[in-house]
This record gives structure tokens, C-alpha cells and sequence, in this order.
């Protein structure tokens, strides 16, 4: 039995639309506790009570200050300005290694894995018998130059979450990508390491009235660095190609830049729904029904959508070179556009619509990188980075000399 506890920014206790992060913490968090082990997770929140018990997971809220002195700091931390964000960054870090450490003092962990997101490890101390993990969810630096943000905030945030990643004693990503990219411009090392498959729950089988009887979906956060921009202007080249085509998109993400995607439409506007984000389950439903899901980001991380898409059976037209190339393989479980090759991307959607590609929905997703991410294949690599694995049988270990 190992004990091991998480340390992020988020989780879906307290943010339930958060994200990547707080889904993949549930999914491995379970599935350790499933397998007799002991998971415990310091989520930075302000909610009540303190300490809630999830699905066996034992769930610490800690805030950084008292609530009632929190809106205060803030105020006074914002008129510093990109220093006083980094202060606050820092301060979140220390409180949250507190708390875990006054939880290990009472009950020792083996693992401490912490999100590289926000620098939320960054004040982890290293210990003889218990090692350190950083996990990587994001590379803010790319994260930030495809989103084009080049604030003195947001290069607080990247220095400090790289100085998380090399005061850790092992940093991981799920993506060769987003290891690469830290490896080739930082030289820091980063291994890599698959996220386990699982679906949190089972598809709705009423999804929301109105939807088109076919459809392509796009879906999670809509956003430059997610390719919604890049979508926007190859969909209006597509609906001029082919007429009967139509799109869902749900999710959610900046109103006024939602507003000019439509805009650019023209009059192809009605031919694109747009919903809210959707509980789990009514999102499942939707995404059965889909033709192929169109996932085009500019940057990522082994998205959670491309992974619940090839899960499901549903096509995927993605992108060449930004880890959604490691998911899907070409002509088989969908196809793969050059990053932002507008009309590339119009002819892949049309060609679906059409059924002209020789990929058909239904599929049972299989090859190396799924076999990788089965769940006690997932667990086992996750001990053995750490050094605690008993058992490396039918694992796949994530050494060095065989990633890179």
C-alpha cells in the first residue's frame, strides 16, 4: 500500500468545470484508492467544510489566508502589480505544502505529486523516504505564445513554474510534446507518462433536444491556443463547400472572441449551434452522436477531449505536432492538418461530412499508446517513476533511454 498525496490548484470538489487538471486527479486518485492504495488531495479553495471525504478520497481545502481577508490581500497584492501576482502565487504554494505537511507529520505520504499549473509545488521540501513529483499540465511559455499574452504576469508565472519543475525530485508530462519542448529549450528534464483511460461516467442516453441530426463537434475551452480561431475560419470555407454541413460546439471561453468567431460566419452563423458547457453525461451523449469531433489545437497536452473521442468510437480531425498527433493515427482513427492550414483543415471536415475518409465511427481504439494509458498500466508506470512499484510486470516503463 502506498500513500501519496496531490497538490493542485484544482479539483472537481470545488471546480467542476476546471478543467483537464481537476479530472485527470479524480480519474488517477480513484483509481489508486480502487487498487488499495491511499490518495489524498490539498486543493487551494476558500470553500467549506475543510476536509470532505470523495468517492474514498480524502479532500483538504486550504486557503491561504482567512476568508474574510483574503478579498483585502488580493486588492492590496494587484496594486504591485506582475510582482504582487507572483506573491500570490507563492503564498498559495507555501499554504498548500503546509497543509500537506502537517497531514504527513500525522499519517507519512510516499509520493507528494504536485501540478506544475500556478507553481502549486513549488514549496514542496525535499525529504529522505518521500520523493517528489511534478507533473506537467501545460507549457505556459507556448500555452502563452500561441494565445499571443505577453504580460509581465503571465512570465512570472512561467519562471516560476519551471524553477517548480527543477526543484522537484522527478517531473513528468503526458505529452513527448510538452516533455520535449522543456528538454530542447530549458534542458530540463521531463519524462513521460501517459494518463490512464477512464471515463467518469456513462454517456446520457437522452442528450439536449435541438441538436441536427449530423453534426462535427468541437468542444472543452474554446480559445486561440485550443485552434477555435483557426476553426472559425476554416468552417466559413467549409459550409461554402458543402452546404448541408453542420457543427455543435460545446464549451466555453472568452464571450467577445466567441461573439467574432460567429461573426466571421457570415451567413453560414445559423448553421452552427453553440451550447453551453453540459454535465458529463448529456456531453457523452453528444459526443456519441457526432460524425467526427474537430480538435485543432495549436498547442496541447494530450487533451482530455481527443482521449474521450477515441474512447467513444468518434473520429478525430486534429492537428500535426502538438501531442494530438501521438493520440490519433492517420487513417484510421481520423486525420491530421498542418497547424493553421485553413483550407486543409475545411477539406479534412468536408471530406468527413461527405464520408470520403477512410475513417468510420465505431472503432475500438488500440495500438502502443492506448495499451500505455489502460489503467493498471498507468498506476503501475506511475509507482515505478516514483520508485515504489512492486510489480513492473506488463508494464511499460517510462525510463529515459526509452523515450527519448
Amino acid at each position: 500500500m502506498v500513500r501519496i498525496a496531490f497538490i493542485t490548484p484544482q479539483f472537481v470538489t470545488d471546480y467542476r468545470n476546471g478543467g483537464g487538471l481537476g479530472n485527470y486527479l479524480f480519474r488517477i486518485a480513484k483509481l489508486l484508492v480502487e487498487r488499495g492504495h491511499q490518495a489524498e488531495v490539498f486543493v487551494s479553495s476558500n470553500q467549506e467544510p475543510r476536509i470532505v471525504m470523495h468517492e474514498g478520497i480524502r479532500v483538504e481545502r486550504v486557503s491561504p489566508v482567512a476568508r474574510k481577508l483574503w478579498p483585502t490581500i488580493l486588492r492590496q497584492m494587484s496594486r504591485m502589480g506582475a510582482l504582487g501576482y507572483a506573491l500570490a502565487l507563492a503564498t498559495k504554494a507555501y499554504t498548500l505544502a503546509a497543509a500537506m505537511q502537517r497531514r504527513h507529520r500525522e499519517a507519512p505520504f510516499d509520493i507528494v505529486q504536485s501540478a506544475d499549473f500556478h507553481a502549486v509545488g513549488l514549496a514542496v521540501r525535499p525529504m529522505r523516504g518521500r520523493i517528489h513529483l511534478v507533473r506537467c499540465s501545460t507549457a505556459a511559455d507556448l500555452w502563452n505564445e500561441a494565445d499571443g499574452r505577453t504580460s509581465k504576469h503571465e512570465k512570472w508565472r512561467e519562471r516560476l513554474e519551471r524553477a517548480t519543475l527543477r526543484r522537484a525530485d522527478k517531473a513528468y508530462a503526458p505529452s513527448r510534446f510538452v516533455a520535449m519542448h522543456y528538454r530542447n529549450r530549458y534542458g530540463i528534464p521531463v519524462d513521460v507518462l501517459r494518463p490512464p483511460l477512464a471515463l467518469e461516467v456513462a454517456p446520457s442516453i437522452y442528450p439536449p433536444c435541438g441538436l441536427p441530426d449530423r453534426f462535427l463537434l468541437h468542444f472543452g475551452f474554446f480559445s486561440r491556443k485550443k485552434g477555435t480561431a483557426w476553426l472559425s475560419a476554416g468552417l466559413k470555407i467549409a459550409f461554402e463547400m458543402e452546404p448541408s454541413l453542420r457543427m455543435v460546439w460545446v464549451g466555453h471561453g472568452s464571450f467577445n472572441e466567441i461573439e467574432s468567431w460567429l461573426d466571421n460566419l457570415g451567413q453560414h452563423q445559423s448553421k452552427l449551434q453553440v451550447l453551453y458547457p453540459l454535465p458529463k453525461p448529456e456531453l457523452y451523449a453528444v459526443l456519441q452522436r457526432a460524425d467526427a469531433t474537430v480538435l485543432p489545437s495549436l498547442v496541447d497536452n494530450l487533451p482530455n477531449t481527443a482521449i474521450e473521442s477515441l474512447m467513444l468510437g468518434v473520429p478525430v480531425i486534429g492537428t500535426r505536432g502538438a501531442s494530438i498527433d501521438e493520440l490519433v493515427e492517420e487513417g484510421v482513427t481520423g486525420d491530421l492538418v498542418a497547424p493553421g492550414d485553413v483550407e486543409g483543415l475545411a477539406s479534412a471536415m468536408v471530406k468527413f461530412w461527405r464520408g470520403e475518409s477512410a475513417v468510420r465511427k465505431g472503432f475500438i481504439w488500440r495500438g502502443v499508446i492506448a495499451e500505455e494509458m489502460q489503467p493498471d498500466i498507468a498506476i503501475e508506470n506511475l509507482l515505478h517513476l516514483a520508485g515504489v512499484s512492486r510489480t513492473v510486470t506488463n508494464s511499460i516503463a517510462v525510463l529515459k533511454e526509452q523515450t527519448f
